[in-house]
């Protein structure tokens, strides 16, 4: 059951990619402010930056987008499996003990990131940040989601979309570790040439 709760949030998103262009109409605060918005917040028209030095997420199939090493960094000790959610691939990592899960998934030829923008007044948690210099927006399903999503633009119309899931005892924010390994995955994308 906790699989489906899991991948549930990933298809509804990439679902959402599917849809047109265009921008919201509401009004507000400025995308540089680095405010987090709840349900019904208003933020500006388009806070989503352009994309400045674009990688290419296509080059590396998605369970080679991290080093054996750096899974090891991560505390996983499992081998990544390949995974598909709407036609993305992608691939999750676990570790024995099954208390740390990743998730990173490709999509290409979608505007995710202003997909997901245009349903804000519909996830609790929303941020537009930046991850490793590229666009990005960091999700949770709610404040004390175990489970952290974010979605980093490498280039025009090639987005990384990573989950990072706490399944072990006590607390962790996970949108840290989340962060950390789309860092990782963006840093080991080469540049996107032509």
């Amino acid at each position: 059951m906790r699989a489906v709760l899991v991948v549930l949030p990933i298809a509804v998103v990439l679902a959402s990619c599917s849809t047109g262009g265009g921008q919201s109409g509401d009004a507000g605060a400025a995308p540089e402010s680095g405010l987090s918005t709840q349900s019904g917040s208003k933020v500006a028209d388009d806070p989503i930056p352009p994309v400045r030095n674009p990688k290419n997420l296509t080059a590396i199939p998605p369970c080679l987008l991290v080093t054996p090493s750096q899974l090891d960094a991560n505390r996983i000790d499992q081998p990544g499996q390949p995974k598909d959610a709407l036609g993305s691939g992608g691939c999750e990592w676990t570790d024995k003990a099954h208390t740390r899960e990743f998730a990173a998934f490709v999509d290409i030829g979608n505007d995710v990131l202003r997909n997901v923008y245009r349903q804000r007044d519909s996830i609790p948690v929303l941020e537009v940040t930046q991850v490793a210099g590229q666009p990005a927006i960091r999700t949770k399903d709610d404040a004390n989601s175990t489970s952290c999503y974010f979605r980093v633009a490498a280039a025009d119309s090639q987005t990384l979309i990573v989950r990072y899931t706490w399944l072990g005892q006590g607390r962790e924010d996970p949108c840290v570790p989340a962060k950390a390994f789309a860092e990782t995955v963006i840093g080991n994308l080469p540049p996107l040439t032509g």
